[in-house]
């Protein structure tokens, strides 16, 4: 009878997670009610929306501006959702078309935006701030401050430049999977080697415009804006030093621990998918405005607040937790570009997501953070039971798949690391990234550098060339200056949500029982709606109330990982 008993519990909490999915999923604000409503039953209508963009100003130089970062934020809608469509369902011969296309775009967009009367534009705006300061409320200096900052980024550049490197980056996801799938380092190193000279040359202008020295802090600028490579440094130094002493010490302890059980088994893709798909409806990602694909390439965030298009790598029958994580990281992507304040501010870049730094926050706090708790697994593992049909199977235990997810054991891949040997293969990328550009590292000398440096770091040598500098896409993609943003993202995460935990003490109980929405709520409210109104230092103490630092991060290694049972 017990047995009975637990199996009908068991799937009246897997149907009744199933009912609220489908119920989410369903709801649209054009369904009508089942029954007739009288008319004081109603929900009062919602306030009229004012458009921020097309909100008249007194200054006609911020209008006409206003306008012109519309129409370019119109066409950066289309080249990121002609982006998301080269990674899923283009035809495979239509890729040189493809990258021609969006090379166009971003030309166009460049063009657009350091056009000859944009710096008179500029200063009459500016003027007109100085003059007439109370014509200005903080949104409307945000904006006009972040569209400096867009020309200042790329008017050093000319438009060839921008087309090359545009079709540059879309041509290395293809050149990272080819040169992924055939460990071919050769034919890596000559495309690496242009990849890297397009963005020194970029990095040469910005700083040759501003009269900076320092190359690596020009391209870093378009992911962390506004944080200096000097914080970086010192913020790596003080987690590094933190880390190398708790590392030994959790390692010492869970050695003493039984090992958990190999979760590798048979777990149908659409199953898994499913679950993606129901555990992104759960965080709040709204499928009306997005969907999740998958693809033979990396895995990738993208498109707009209106058609989020999240992308995971080709599900791994043999590991559903694999597909998991990449969903539940894209999902926090996903769930920040949602909410960012797009009936207001529409394609206007106070509108945009703050950065690389903030975007990785919001991923890892749902995927590393949350997703990671005792808690989080409570909740998971009899729906998974039920799902692979594995009832009472010790693997699918919450136990288990808590211990799998918090294993920490060196590994030579940065996507298989656990969260605490993840910095050093952050900081690893970080030390060699800096030196390519800064042209202390050649890429030939790339491969043995990387694994002389990852036998130092963390005792491990990589096999091949898919395990070594091989294994990601970034570097391919022209994405310099963005590894940093894992390790800063990962900080802000964990002093973000110590400050969800002072304000909802009851959180670990809604995580049990699948009820995610009360951290959806106050990231939206402190992160996403702000956009870019605030930059990332004071969006934080703003948020926390503290300034930015790694000490809730280390806090919550030694929490997770060493605190007294």
């Amino acid at each position: 009878m017990r047995f009975i008993e637990k199996i009908h519990n068991l799937m009246i909490g897997l149907f009744g997670f199933i009912r609220r999915v489908v119920a989410r999923h369903a709801a649209r604000p054009d369904s009508l009610p089942d029954m007739p409503v009288k008319k004081d039953e109603l929900p009062a209508p919602e306030a009229p929306v004012i458009v921020r963009q097309y909100e008249e100003h007194p200054s006609e130089a911020y209008m006409e501006l206003k306008y012109r970062f519309r129409d370019i934020g119109r066409m950066a809608a289309i080249a990121e959702t002609m982006g998301r469509d080269f990674l899923t369902a283009m035809p495979e011969g239509a890729w040189r078309a493809r990258l021609g296309q969006i090379g166009f775009l971003h030309r166009r967009m460049h063009e657009d935006m350091t056009g000859d009367d944009m710096k008179r534009l500029f200063d009459r705006a500016s003027d007109h701030l100085e003059k007439n300061a109370g014509d200005w409320d903080e949104w409307d200096q945000a904006n006009l401050r972040e569209m400096q900052e867009k020309y200042r980024l790329n008017a050093p550049l000319d438009a060839e430049m921008i087309e090359k490197r545009a079709r540059l980056s879309y041509e290395g996801r293809r050149r990272h999977r080819d040169a992924l799938a055939n460990d071919d380092w050769p034919e890596a190193r000559a495309f690496l080697s242009s990849v890297v000279d397009m963005n020194r040359q970029v990095a040469e202008k910005r700083c040759k415009t501003s009269g900076g020295n320092v190359l690596y802090q020009s391209l870093m600028a378009e992911y962390m804006p506004g944080i200096s490579l000097t914080d970086v440094e010192d913020w790596f130094g003080e987690t590094g030093k933190s880390f190398k002493s708790l590392l030994p010490k959790i390692m010492e302890r869970q050695a003493a621990e039984a090992p958990p059980h190999d979760i590798r088994d048979f777990y149908p893709a659409k199953a898994q998918m499913w679950l993606n798909h129901a555990l992104l409806e759960a965080i709040g990602f709204d499928f009306r405005r997005g969907g999740l694909y998958e693809t033979g390439h990396n895995p990738v965030e993208g498109g707009t607040p209106d058609d989020t298009r999240l992308v995971i790598k080709n599900v791994d029958i043999n590991d559903f937790m694999d597909s998991m994580k990449s969903a539940l990281h894209e999902g926090g992507h996903g769930i920040y570009i949602q909410g960012l304040p797009r009936k207001t501010w529409k394609y206007q870049p106070v509108g945009q997501d703050m950065g690389a730094a903030v975007q990785e926050s919001q991923a890892l706090i749902i995927e590393m953070i949350i997703a990671r708790t005792r808690d989080f697994f409570d909740f998971l593992s009899p729906r998974v039971e039920g799902l692979f049909h594995g009832m009472h199977n010790p693997v699918l235990g919450a136990e288990n798949l808590h211990k799998i997810k918090t294993r920490v054991r060196p590994s030579a891949l940065r996507k298989k690391a656990d969260e605490v040997t993840y910095f050093f293969h952050v900081q690893h990328r970080f030390n060699l990234e800096r030196d390519l550009i800064e042209g202390r590292l050649k890429v030939a000398d790339l491969p043995e550098a990387w694994d002389a440096q990852m036998q130092d770091i963390l005792g491990i040598r990589p096999e091949t060339m898919r395990e070594g500098c091989l294994q990601d896409v970034h570097w391919f993609v022209g994405k310099f200056g963005y590894f940093p943003s894992y390790a800063v993202g990962h900080m802000m995460a964990a002093q973000l949500f110590e400050k969800i935990r002072k304000d909802m003490p009851d959180i670990r109980s809604h995580i049990r029982a699948g009820d995610f929405q009360p951290v959806t709520s106050w990231l939206g409210q402190h992160i996403h709606a702000k956009g870019r109104l605030l930059p990332i230092g004071a969006l934080v103490e703003q948020a926390t109330g503290k300034a930015l630092s790694p000490e809730a991060l280390v806090r919550h290694i030694e929490s997770r990982y060493l605190k007294t049972a």
